[in-house]
């Protein structure tokens, strides 16, 4: 369990300093378009692509640890991801932060180790795709009908 919350924790963080190392990327940058000459000045921003792979490493860390752990810890534990996000905007970025907004890193630091603390350990059993679907085809009638 301890490994799952370490990899949730690593891949959160991942997925959101990676964007931040994108969108910092980009300054300067033409709007992305399919364009090749436009994708070539993308991929040549040591930025943006130190960012996307970050991102990516970020997902394939997440997928690892969705397959070690319940998503009942995984998910609340990934939620941190916005604590760190502050941490590395206020020192990288230059962000202010003021009391409040450490008091909520503090808070989600405490939640993150307060998961680790009291999270069981559940075997793994078969999940039955049927309803899930059935949810995702309700959801669809759901938002056509209204559009």
């Amino acid at each position: 369990m301890l490994e799952a919350i370490l990899l949730t924790l690593a891949a959160t963080a991942g997925n959101n300093i990676g964007k931040v190392l994108q969108k910092k990327g980009t300054v300067g940058l033409p709007p992305l378009t399919l364009n090749l000459k436009v994708m070539r000045t993308y991929a040549l921003s040591k930025t943006w692509v130190a960012g996307f792979c970050i991102d990516i490493l970020g997902a394939l860390l997440m997928l690892r640890a969705v397959s070690q752990a319940p998503v009942s810890v995984i998910q609340p534990v990934s939620g941190c991801g916005l604590a760190m996000l502050s941490i590395f905007s206020h020192f990288y970025l230059k962000e202010a932060m003021n009391l409040l907004d450490w008091l909520g890193v503090a808070m989600a630091a405490t939640g993150t180790i307060g998961v680790g603390i009291i999270g069981e350990e559940q075997e793994v059993s078969t999940i039955s795709f049927r309803p899930f679907a059935w949810l995702i085809i309700a959801t669809l009638i759901l938002f056509v009908g209204v559009a």
